[in-house]
């Protein structure tokens, strides 16, 4: 399951005409990477893909291929973005999750209209996943990350409860695949935190499934990166769940109220504080914010 991050925002504030170009675009590059990696496109859900690997033909490093069609579907999106750019539309980010397990497949439907396609609880489980990557990730489940075994180079685990699952889950972040594939994303870089000498107010919703929660929140940043914020509030949200939130310069005049972020780290569980990385800028926020870090 492959996904734009932060786009359903993005798209609120665009033209109908430069949301489908933009779609288009990433779409266009996407097919052709599936297709080399013999995957079988279930369907486009706007700007998400379903992706399958075993069916209709079933073979034995479906897996791999997953995997390393995943990677290169990441590395592709610097190709994407300069397209965009030179289109004159905005960037956008990708976010993967492969999960590997048993589901019903075959033509679904009804007379007058019917589709292959796949359908049981690992599919929805593969989109739960794909829900906890932030923009530039690939998110595996452990059953995806055994079937491949030792050629993965894996960045990152964390622990999730998605909904619908009785135990906790094992998630990995997969930085390459080696052995006949050779697709590596480039490693991660240490993320260089500014320290603001004024905090910037921040009022915050977690987002529960599509939707803001009622109770509002507040907080205050106290140190920005790129595309990264510490936020030191009165509660603590859960790791990878979303925020919608509204930004406040120092004199508490709104910068915007459509951000969205997702809790990628706890840094203090006693006097709450935490990280976030913004899956959705405004355009006046991204500009206040990079003019804090002293970027043009």
């Amino acid at each position: 399951m492959a996904d734009l991050r932060g786009f359903t925002s993005l798209s609120e504030r665009l033209p109908a005409e430069d949301v489908v170009g933009i779609i288009n675009i990433y779409l266009e590059t996407m097919t052709e990477i599936i297709l080399k990696h013999r995957g079988t496109i279930d369907e486009f859900i706007g700007d998400g893909i379903l992706v399958i690997f075993g069916a209709p033909v079933q073979r034995p490093n479906d897996p791999h291929r997953a995997v390393a069609c995943a990677v290169e579907m990441q590395l592709a999106m610097s190709a994407v973005n300069e397209r965009n750019r030179r289109a004159g539309y905005p960037e956008v980010a990708l976010g993967i999750g492969i999960h590997t397990g048993e589901m019903v497949v075959g033509n679904i439907g009804s007379k007058k209209r019917t589709k292959y396609g796949v359908v049981g609880r690992n599919v929805n489980l593969t989109a739960r996943i794909e829900s906890y990557t932030v923009g530039g990730q690939i998110f595996l489940s452990e059953s995806t990350v055994k079937e491949c075994g030792d050629i993965l180079r894996i960045d990152d685990s964390i622990r999730v409860m998605p909904k619908g699952v009785k135990e906790p889950l094992t998630i990995f972040e997969v930085g390459g695949i080696g052995g006949d594939y050779q697709r590596f994303l480039p490693a991660k870089q240490e993320t260089k935190w500014l320290e603001l000498k004024d905090r910037l107010s921040v009022r915050f919703f977690v987002v529960e499934g599509k939707h803001a929660g009622e109770l509002e929140y507040s907080g205050l940043i106290a140190k920005i990166a790129d595309r990264m914020a510490e936020i030191h509030a009165d509660i603590l949200p859960s790791q990878l769940v979303n925020l919608r939130i509204s930004l406040y310069d120092i004199h508490g005049q709104e910068i915007a109220d459509d951000l969205y972020g997702k809790v990628v780290a706890h840094i203090c569980t006693s006097s709450p504080c935490f990280q976030i990385n913004f899956t959705s800028l405004s355009p006046e926020a991204e500009t206040f914010l990079c003019n804090l870090r002293g970027l043009d």
